[in-house]
């Protein structure tokens, strides 16, 4: 028992157990852990994934934070400063984040199981090192876009001083665009690890620094610049962030799974790709449906644009518990089928949804009872919170769906399954949603900003409820451990058994596994803890 403690003392994630002695040609991988109750193992879960989702939401509520209280500020220099602010985080979040925090997420697939299947803890950075160079590639295209985006928007019909002042925040945020897309590379990184608290330090560090340059940059009388003070205030941030992360792995065991910068990790990057392409357009399916809204609610002038932006601040806030949920899941169900534990990975994944929809639905009471007091919160307008106070309900009734989009399609990281999620993101959104929400809205019904939100529902209800029941009745959890196993040896072009700490045999169809598999711990004295580690 002493031995075996020894043997792993070195590992950060509180799933992993110590690799198998066993050699080529013995049938080992699956481990049901028969010797654990459905009891047991339930508690094991559900204590693990709420101890490391309270650290990943708090540092989502602090990132989130961000946005909404550069908004506040924004918002009480006018109602055109408040709809331009809220077209360029549209914008922002349409061009940038969107592709880019995609292809960041398909390391949730790679990181994840690198940790617990590869000998080689440095796989992880290696994998790393991909998705920094994807995110890199991603922005070269944007600075040119964004240096002409104002003219681009009066060429739409956008008026000219919200289209003057997007322009203005865009420029300037631009010059803290990558250290925020790189920070999102290392967040997965660490977390693959285990290491869910990494992220929340260093927001809580540079929350009360963003707060207070975010209210001087734009209000003070020495050093205030205005609404352009907002942009900077976030482009500091965002590198204060990066630097903190990257300062944070330097001096902790995360970086032991470094291994330093290769130009090895261009070799086979299509596999990763193959998994990034789909990621994204997962993410910018759905993610462009709710920005479409905010672009057709720019349609209906300045008050429309406010209220919306009063709307997604409540969304965006809402939405970062059950995504934290997710990600503390996508870690744990990579880890779990990483070293073989199939059943552990399906238990998971059923108790982070069970979570999802508790937190939902007591977000959207809140939301509801709150309706009348939302709006002033970012506006004096009394035209904007009536108009916030109307939309509310609206956005209550669906908000526990939108969080379960999030939260479901971090399982699906996990199991590589991006393909699929953008296949039933697609026609949810764009051929319903979309198309509703502006018949609605624009045509006629003439419910405006009402009508392009009932649009919405439609595509957010069906496409959380398809993904849902994909992961309930049809997902083969067995056959998806040998799944991401050769997933993991394509993408290190290399199908050496030594390269995994669970031995792997050939088969007759030139796959990696034979069948039928188990797993055995050669410590017949292990036993297991409270967070389902091998002991």
């Amino acid at each position: 028992m002493d031995d075996h403690r020894t043997s792993t003392s070195h590992e950060t994630s509180p799933l992993l157990s110590s690799p198998s002695t066993a050699t080529l040609g013995d049938q080992i991988l699956i481990d049901d852990e028969t010797n654990v109750s459905r009891a047991v193992l339930i508690k094991q879960e559900l204590a693990w994934l709420v101890s490391s989702s309270i650290p990943l939401a708090l540092s989502y509520f602090c990132q989130s934070s961000f946005a909404f209280v550069s908004m506040l500020n924004v918002g009480r220099l006018g109602v055109n400063e408040l709809a331009a602010a809220s077209l360029s985080v549209m914008i922002i979040n349409f061009v940038v984040m969107m592709p880019c925090v995609g292809l960041a997420c398909a390391l949730e697939t790679f990181c994840s199981t690198a940790f617990t299947a590869s000998r080689d803890k440095t796989r992880v950075g290696f994998h790393m090192q991909r998705g920094l160079v994807a995110v890199t590639l991603q922005l070269v295209p944007t600075v040119l876009l964004f240096v002409y985006m104002d003219s681009i928007l009066q060429s739409i019909g956008q008026t000219e001083e919200v289209a003057t002042l997007c322009g203005e925040f865009l420029r300037v945020w631009l010059l803290g665009s990558w250290p925020l897309v790189a920070f999102e590379c290392l967040k997965r990184f660490v977390q693959a690890q285990g290491i869910m608290q990494a992220g929340t330090w260093v927001m809580a560090a540079v929350a009360p620094i963003h707060f207070l340059m975010s209210h001087m940059l734009v209000w003070s009388d020495s050093i205030g610049i205005g609404f352009a003070g907002a942009p900077l205030a976030t482009a500091i941030t965002n590198w204060l962030l990066f630097l903190g992360l990257t300062a944070y792995i330097a001096c902790s065991k995360a970086k032991e799974a470094w291994g330093g910068f290769t130009l090895d990790c261009l070799d086979g990057i299509w596999e990763f790709y193959r998994l990034a392409i789909p990621s994204a357009a997962m993410m910018s399916c759905s993610w462009s449906a709710f920005e479409m809204v905010t672009f057709g609610s720019s349609m209906f002038g300045p008050v429309s644009l406010a209220a919306q932006a009063c709307i997604f601040s409540a969304m965006s806030l809402t939405y970062q518990t059950p995504a934290a949920i997710g990600s503390a899941a996508a870690t744990r169900v990579g880890n779990s089928l990483g070293c073989g534990k199939q059943r552990r990975a399906r238990f998971s994944a059923y108790i982070s949804m069970c979570m999802g929809y508790a937190v939902g639905m007591t977000c959207s009471l809140m939301l509801f009872l709150n309706r009348y007091r939302w709006g002033y919160m970012y506006s004096d307008v009394e035209e904007v919170v009536t108009l916030c106070s109307e939309l509310m309900p609206y956005f209550a009734a669906v908000q526990t769906y939108d969080g379960m989009n999030g939260l479901v399609a971090g399982i699906l990281r996990a199991l590589g399954k991006q393909s699929l999620g953008a296949i039933l993101a697609f026609p949810s959104f764009w051929v319903l949603a979309v198309p509703i929400a502006f018949y609605l809205g624009m045509g006629p019904p003439h419910l405006e900003v009402i009508g392009l939100w009932l649009g919405l529902a439609v595509g957010v209800i069906l496409y959380s409820l398809a993904q849902q029941c994909y992961i309930l009745f049809y997902i083969d959890w067995r056959h998806e451990v040998k799944v991401c196993l050769d997933r993991l040896a394509r993408s290190t072009k290399s199908l050496d058994p030594a390269q995994f700490t669970i031995a792997v045999c050939g088969d007759s169809d030139g796959g990696l596994y034979s069948t039928p598999v188990t797993r055995t711990n050669s410590n017949s004295n292990s036993s297991v803890d409270d967070y389902g580690a091998l002991a």
